[in-house]
This record gives structure tokens, sequence and C-alpha cells, in this order.
């Protein structure tokens, strides 16, 4: 229950755009898209929102607005408040003001009701996909990207990337995903995610490079840790085992252990704190304790585990884990919790937990409940030579490319009819799949979007429903 002399507060991860037709609420993340869309009361309200007003004039102000009761005006803003926070906290409650919050003018999001519409696609990109390299200096046994094709491209300048992301920032974007090859690949690249971080620009940098002192000096200098919107930018470097002759395995390489901890040390002397990630697989998942064990000692902080999904380039069923292997790696890095509790432990490898048989209706309701797809909806890829991409698994073939981002705005990609076509496909596309008679095919395909990529090397075609769809067979085509 609120009191007249709380305040309240929208977290400062949480930010408020105007989307054109709607007003979106999203968070400021450097792993998973969450964002929110409002109705016109709700984004009028949140963003009368700034720390300062105290709920006895929030009440006020509202009720003034939408011409209403101080009772009706108090229970507007008390639902609206425990709706946004019922599942990720969004506002906070506080007995004093915080005049550090974001203050929003609420002129820049009104939304008249007749103009809203509630559609997952959004005006513009939420965040940008970046092939920055498609180059790398190990060779995963598990690497599920396009390598072959990508290395066929030219690969854009530094100049022409920086025109690109110069647009970037002017449409609000500031989320980034690097991916491709590996993004410190290039002799440049430290430059370049400099020139990233100098723009305010937020991101993951997930490396198996050799990182440079003088590398590591130049981000921190840019202002690595300087926060955007209070989320702080991070450093991965992927180490799958503390083993040299496992590393390596893995790597397909020689000494890359030896390299790679050179890098955390490079990094953690300029100041970055890097966070270490590995991927398990039947050669290293016994190892997951010792792995925490060897890299806290070296003063890392945080480790991600994931376990091993098929890699669609280069994958071998001899790399799936085992539920027993499974259920052992987690038991492991929950002992390294125990162990080490001021750790952050984290990924899908911590908590297993054995499948049970799905029924129909369980299959159903997981489908609906699916995240969807971003790609075209909130997120947009570039490829080393410019060609717009939509998804990082995708081959990298002239037919799911969707412009040239050294020719056309980012504006122009996105709006174009290639990419509207190829995200909401007419039904006539999936004659002979379960698609085409399916009465939820709207929803599904055109609004929500399923994982075309999945269904390409699955069954073929990208025309066609997912391994995950409750149509399709169970178990037909294994994933994970």
């Amino acid at each position: 229950m609120l009191k007249d002399d709380n305040y309240l507060k929208l977290k400062p991860e949480w930010v408020l755009r105007n989307d054109g037709n709607k007003v979106i609420l999203y968070l400021t993340s450097t792993k998973n898209i969450e964002y929110q869309i409002l109705d016109p009361v709700t984004a009028t309200v949140i963003s009368l929102i700034n720390g300062r007003r105290c709920v006895g004039d929030l009440t006020k102000t509202i009720g003034f607005l939408f011409d209403i009761s101080t009772d009706s005006s108090r229970s507007l803003l008390e639902n609206i408040v425990n709706v946004l926070n019922d599942k990720l906290e969004k506002i906070d409650v506080l007995d004093v003001p915080d005049t550090t919050a974001v203050e929003y003018n609420p002129l820049d999001f009104l939304v008249s009701p007749e103009e809203f519409v509630c559609q997952h696609r959004l005006a513009r990109p939420l965040t940008l996909m970046l092939y920055f390299s498609g180059w790398c200096q190990t060779n995963c046994i598990y690497c599920y990207a396009d390598l072959t094709n990508m290395r066929k491209l030219n690969h854009m300048s530094l100049g022409q990337w920086m025109e690109i992301m110069e647009q970037a920032r002017d449409l609000g974007i500031r989320m980034l995903q690097l991916t491709g090859g590996d993004p410190m690949s290039r002799p440049n690249s430290a430059e370049f995610l400099a020139r990233l971080t100098e723009m305010g620009f937020i991101f993951l940098a997930s490396t198996k490079c050799y990182v440079s002192l003088d590398d590591a000096n130049r981000l921190a200098e840019a202002g690595w840790n300087n926060p955007v919107n209070g989320v702080n930018r991070e450093f991965q470097v992927s180490i799958d085992s503390p083993d040299p002759e496992t590393a390596d395995r893995l790597m397909r390489c020689k000494g890359y252990l030896s390299r790679a901890t050179e890098t955390l040390q490079n990094l953690m002397d300029a100041d970055i704190e890097p966070k270490v990630k590995a991927v398990l697989t039947p050669i290293n998942y016994h190892q997951a304790y010792d792995h925490v064990e060897t890299f806290s000692e070296l003063g890392i902080r945080t480790f991600q585990f994931t376990n091993y999904a098929r890699s669609h380039y280069r994958h071998d069923d001899h790399l799936f884990l085992t539920d027993e292997m499974k259920l052992k790696a987690s038991d492991l890095l929950k002992a390294a919790k125990e162990s080490w509790p001021d750790l952050i432990i984290e990924g899908d490898a911590v908590k297993y937990t054995p499948p049970s048989p799905e029924n129909q209706k369980e299959r159903r309701k997981n489908w609906e409940s699916r995240a969807g797809c971003s790609a075209g909806r909130t997120t947009l890829g570039i490829a080393p030579d410019g060609s717009a991409v939509l998804c990082e698994q995708m081959p990298l073939d002239a037919k799911y490319f969707f412009g040239d981002l050294k020719r056309q705005s980012i504006m122009e990609v996105w709006n174009s009819p290639e990419l509207l076509r190829f995200i909401c496909p007419p039904r006539e596309n999936f004659v002979g799949t379960p698609c085409q008679l399916c009465t939820d095919f709207n929803n599904c395909i055109h609004d929500k979007g399923y994982c075309f990529r999945d269904a390409l090397f699955a069954y073929g075609r990208i025309h066609h429903p997912p391994p995950d769809c409750p149509q399709m067979p169970v178990g037909a085509y294994r994933l994970t």
C-alpha cells in the first residue's frame, strides 16, 4: 500500500521510449532483450514518476489529467506499480526524494488511444547486432557461426562502421550485440570498441583473442567502466577448461590457456573486471568445480557456464551432454557456489532439472509463452560487408540479406519491403505444413514470430514450423 509521503522512482536501467504508435519500457542490458508495451494511460503515468513527486502529488496530478476521483486516481497508480513490479522490479518506492532519478517530459509520451497499436515489431531497432569481424584466433569444436561465408565478405573499414554507429546513436539505439567471428580479431578491434564506448553504447564483448595491456588500457581510458543507465559493460573471456591440454583440444589451437590467462590479467591491470565463460561438453563438464577454483584464485568474480547446444555449421552429436552429465555439472557448480558464496556463478548449466515428458497441453503452454523472435522486430544485424541480416546463425547468403548499410540508412533497411516480407510471410508460403491451416497463424508467424533458423536447419526450409511447435513430433530434432 502506497503512502502519500512515499516517492516513486523508475529504476535507471528501465527506459521509456516513444515508438510512434506506442510507448515501450525497455531494460538496458548486455544480455536479454526485455521490453514492455505500455498502453497510453500507463505510459502517461510512468512519465510522471521522477523520484521527486510524492505519491500524494502524483495522485492529484493523475486525477486532474484523467478527470477521475482521488480514490480512482490512487487505485490506478497502485495498480500500475503492482503490475509493473510483478516479475521484474521496475519502480522503487522511497521514503525520501531522489533528485538523481531520470525526469521525463510527459508530453513526449502522449499516444492517442485511436493511434495506439500493441504490436511486437518496433518502429526502430532496439538493438543492433554487429559482425565487426569474420575471423578468429581459435577453431572451436562447437562453433555456431557461418565462418566459411563470413570470410568471403569484404569487411567494412572502421570509418564505414563509425558512420553507421553515428546513425544508430542519433536514433536513440544504445544496446549492441557483438557477434560474427571474434570481435577482437581485427587489428583495430580495440579502437572500435573504445569508440563505441565513448559514444555511450552498451554491450558485452566476448572473446577468445589475446588482449594486450595497451588494448585493455585503451578501453579503460574510453570509459569502459562508466555505466549506461546504471548498467555496466561486460568483458567476457571464454575459457572452457582449467587444464591446458583440454583447453587446447576444445579450442583446436596450442597454448590457448596461457594466452587467455594473460588476457585476464591485462584486463584486471587496466581496472576492467572480466568474466569467464565456459561451454560444457562431455570433454570438460567434470571440471566445472575446478574451473571456478582455478580462476577465482586469479581474481575472477563472475562465471557463466552453458551446456553445449546444437551448432548448425559444426555439429557433433557426441558433444551433447547426457542428463547424467548435466546433473553432475549442476551439482559441481552448486558446490562451487557454496564454497565461494561471494562469486557470481550463472548460466543454464547451474540449475539443471531433468525434463519430464511433455504432454500436448504443456507443449502448447510452453509454445505460447515463448519469447518470440527478435529478428526484424527489435533487432537488426549488420554483416562484415554492411549487408543487413536478421539472425546470427542463419547462413550468410545473399538470399538472407535485406539491404546494404553502406548505401542505405538504418531506417530505410528497417522499413524495406524485403525485410517486412521476410518476417511476415504469407500463409501460402507454408503450403504442405501445419502452418497452412493453423488458426493462430497471424499471431504466431506475423506478430510474435517463430524461429525460422531452427525450421531451416531441422526441415530444410524457413517456411515451416520449428521443432518446438506443438504441431511437430516430440524429440524429432534435438537442439540442446
